[in-house]
């Protein structure tokens, strides 16, 4: 089957003679059902004795490269080596060589993107655990002066101001008149 195909892609670059290249493969087809028992045991002879044959040139269909349309050409894969190239006219006269370039493997690769984000989490959680020890701290300290922290609204913390002078106002005139009670029975 390999051999026609073969026969097959070399004669669509031919148009010299059609009728002879139809001939030869329809020849041969007819030919194929008697010798493809041969070829199977002679295939299957020669493969003990050498090396076992890739799957992508075991398939008729598929060849050593695939080729992608891109920028300015096409990019090619070689499906044998991994080798990825991007393939380009050289001129834009008709006459023209295609020139392919192999694409480095660092260009290829991408980052992964969740290791650079885990490094800025830590980075992150380790901030936040220091902000968070540094407002405990300043909070404590208020808890010791006997401050309260202020709440972020301006007319809370007003009137939690006013009602605090008020209250310290009012303990102060119970502790002068108990003063001048004292004083009195003395």
């Amino acid at each position: 089957m390999r051999i026609i195909l073969t026969l097959v892609r070399m004669g669509e670059g031919s148009r010299r003679r059609p009728g002879l290249h139809a001939g030869l493969i329809l020849g041969l087809l007819a030919l194929a059902p008697a010798g493809l028992a041969h070829a199977q045991s002679a295939e299957t002879a020669q493969s003990s004795q050498t090396a076992p044959v890739s799957p992508a040139s075991d398939s008729a269909g598929v060849g050593r490269y695939t080729m992608v349309p891109a920028e300015g050409g096409f990019v090619r894969l070689d499906t044998q080596t991994g080798t990825v190239s991007h393939c380009r006219r050289g001129d834009a006269a008709a006459g023209s060589v295609w020139t392919c370039a192999a694409i480095p493997e660092n260009v290829l690769s991408s980052p992964d993107p969740t290791v650079a984000l885990s490094g800025k989490v830590d980075a992150l959680e380790r901030e936040v655990a220091t902000l968070r020890g540094r407002l405990d701290a300043v909070d404590g300290e208020l808890k010791a002066k006997g401050i309260a922290r202020s709440s972020g609204d301006p007319e809370l913390d007003r009137a939690l101001n006013f009602s605090e002078e008020l209250m310290n106002r009012f303990f102060g005139m119970v502790r002068e008149m108990k003063r001048e009670a004292d004083g009195d029975k003395t």
